[in-house]
């Protein structure tokens, strides 16, 4: 994957407009009492990214991205070396919305061996409304791109913009709760690297349980021929490439769970297969499936596990 790590892109002014509306009769415009307009100006263009009320506290991205890095710069109080950047961003074409992962260049921990992984963390916001400013912990695979979103869960502030300015968050946040917080999300997923790595899983379900991963359907008995055509046309690709990195993961790894997971978070950094606003989404998806399977019932066999992908199984 080609990451981002310039926020220029994401770095524009935007501001909150007064709306006005037009009487059709006088032909005369009038201000709309209680609402504003959130614009911005990207690629030379003027843009309306959406409609809030006036008590809506507008915060960029990067204000967002500045107090990210003193919240995360909390989960390293007892480093003596912390040396934050930015990772990656991702972002959709219209700007509304962006993901900005940080990473601390000085820090990694083993799950074991060689294996090695280097927690970041995920700032969202949004300016068009359908998503909330917020701070997730995840990990990345040192030696490639391959990351997960671990747990959504970790840091409390889920900042919806309707209650106070930036300046007073950091008001809500209790450092002292986070200082450990970190040792004990990589000791859990760790443990869950391990689980992973010791649960054989044959070749031959790779691609299914990857398509479960992200929950995708190809919906190739369509009574539409051209929707057909499509999905069996977009299922080949998608076999095609996880066949390609099934092999892969199958030589460095073993056929195992944990080469399952690095063909899952590999996909989901390929940006012809994921597009660049879905990025989140599905390292989300896979730090979720990564509990929930080594977590699911004993007697839940494999092949009713993956009833549903059937069709999948040995589709070469």
């Amino acid at each position: 994957m080609n990451r981002i790590t310039d926020i220029n892109s994401i770095d524009f002014p935007v501001r909150l407009d007064s709306v006005f509306i037009r009487n059709s009769k006088k032909r005369k415009y009038k201000e709309a009492i209680g609402f504003k307009a959130v614009t911005g100006k990207t690629d030379g263009r003027e843009k309306i990214f959406s409609l809030v009320t006036d008590n809506y506290s507008l915060i960029t991205n990067k204000q967002a991205l500045e107090l990210g890095r003193k919240i995360f710069r909390e989960y390293f109080s007892k480093e003596s070396e912390i040396n934050l950047s930015v990772f990656n961003v991702t972002f959709p074409e219209t700007r509304s919305f962006c993901n900005i992962d940080l990473m601390n260049n000085l820090y990694s921990f083993n799950v074991w061996e060689k294996e090695v992984y280097i927690p970041f963390m995920r700032i969202t916001n949004s300016y068009n409304r359908t998503k909330a400013l917020k701070f997730e912990i995840g990990f990345s695979r040192k030696w490639c791109d391959n990351g997960v979103i671990f747990e959504k869960e970790t840091v409390s502030l889920n900042y919806i913009h309707y209650k106070k300015p930036v300046s007073e968050i950091m008001k809500d946040f209790k450092p002292g709760e986070k200082i450990d917080k970190l040792r004990i999300l990589e000791e859990k997923f760790t443990q869950l690297m391990i689980k992973l790595r010791e649960e054989k899983i044959d070749r031959k379900y790779f691609v299914p349980l990857t398509a479960k991963i992200f929950e995708l359907k190809f919906k190739i008995e369509s009574d539409n021929r051209k929707l057909r055509e499509r999905e069996i046309k977009r299922m080949n690709e998608f076999v095609n490439y996880c066949e390609k990195l099934g092999n892969k993961y199958s030589y460095l790894l073993g056929n195992s769970a944990y080469a399952v997971f690095n063909v899952a978070t590999e996909l989901a950094n390929n940006r012809d297969f994921v597009k660049s606003h879905r990025y989140n989404d599905y390292q989300t998806k896979a730090g979720k499936w990564l509990k929930a399977f080594v977590n699911r019932k004993e007697n839940n066999s494999l092949e009713e596990y993956l009833k549903d992908y059937k069709y999948l199984i040995n589709f070469n």
